[in-house]
């Protein structure tokens, strides 16, 4: 057989090996390039993704700080706001001392010479004139006087006495007999303008209770039902302890809404003090570290996509020498 013949039989199988190694190869390259196509993509949303975290904590540490102004701001507000409780607390202390000077005065005097209702009305008179309250309504019922409180609502005061006769009839009376059956009867006209008054008592307008006076002597003639008139949510005062006893119910009131109100406002002030505060520890502790940690996680991945980066350059240009090596090896030539 002739050398031809030789190399053709030889030859064609091996060029046949050579064509199916070459389209291996060819294959392998166009997987490769797929994976790395797909690992650039990758990539490139990650970077994408850093960018908008980079933004997203820049965004962060921007609110951050605002709220931290504000928060500075809110206690700075809630410290004066707290200066001026305490200020109109001793205010309030110094009306109070004031008020207990004028019962002291007012107390002790006396207005010698007038009767009935002009004492009363003397008396009132020298209230100050926001508390008092003349021909106060009450649905279709007049009462002549009435006490303006701290809390806005009016004390009703009735100090009209119609039975001028059976006091004056109990003191000329000699007969034991017949002075208690008068006093019975005064008892009676007592008890009757107490049931009246109670008559003038809204929840919306006045306290709970209202006042009945009457002249000294009827006061010390009607203890007897002094219980009774209790049941009708009414206190009876003599014209002596009138003033005395209005200017009690005054300071008793303003001391208990005053230092209800203060005792709740300071509460409430303290409760958000505390808040505040709270809100701005969180800010500056583990907000601020929350940030730090991702500010040093977005530095972290820059790192690794680097080194990513750099494999995937190194992968390729071993691939590119694999496949020079396997050609060389094939066809046992040099391949440029």
């Amino acid at each position: 057989m002739s050398a031809e013949a030789v190399l053709m039989l030889v030859g064609i199988p091996l060029l046949f090996f050579l064509a199916w190694q070459v389209k291996k190869v060819g294959e392998r390259l166009h997987w490769l390039e797929e994976q790395q196509s797909a690992l650039r993509q990758s990539l490139q949303g990650i970077s994408t993704d850093l960018a908008r975290t980079g933004t997203l904590t820049g965004s962060l540490q921007e609110v951050t700080h605002r709220l931290g102004q504000e928060l500075s701001r809110a206690l700075e507000v809630l410290a004066e706001l707290r200066g001026h409780t305490h200020a109109q607390a001793e205010k309030e202390g110094q009306m109070l001392e004031v008020l207990r000077r004028l019962e002291l005065v007012l107390a002790g005097s006396r207005s010698k010479g007038a009767a009935g209702e002009n004492i009363l009305d003397l008396l009132f008179s020298q209230l100050p004139p926001e508390w008092q309250v003349r021909n106060f309504r009450v649905g279709n019922r007049v009462v002549e006087f009435g006490l303006r409180l701290p809390n806005g609502l009016v004390l009703p005061i009735d100090s009209k006495w119609p039975a001028t006769n059976l006091l004056e009839e109990f003191h000329r009376a000699e007969d034991a007999e017949k002075r208690q059956r008068i006093r019975r009867q005064i008892e009676e006209v007592v008890v009757a303008k107490a049931r009246e008054l109670k008559k003038y008592l809204d929840p919306s307008l006045t306290p709970n209770f209202g006042l009945v006076v009457v002249p000294d002597a009827v006061f010390e003639l009607s203890s007897g039902v002094q219980p009774l008139i209790y049941q009708f949510n009414v206190v009876l005062v003599s014209y002596s302890l009138f003033l005395p006893y209005l200017l009690l119910i005054y300071q008793v009131v303003l001391r208990y809404a005053r230092s209800l109100d203060l005792r709740r406002l300071d509460a409430a002030l303290s409760s958000l003090e505390e808040g505040l505060r709270g809100l701005q520890e969180e800010v500056e502790g583990r907000m601020a570290r929350a940030l730090t940690m991702l500010t040093n996680s977005q530095q972290d991945m820059r790192v690794w996509l680097g080194r990513v980066a750099a494999g995937l350059s190194s992968l390729r240009s071993g691939v590119t020498v694999a496949e020079t090596d396997e050609a060389e090896r094939i066809f046992g030539t040099e391949v440029e």
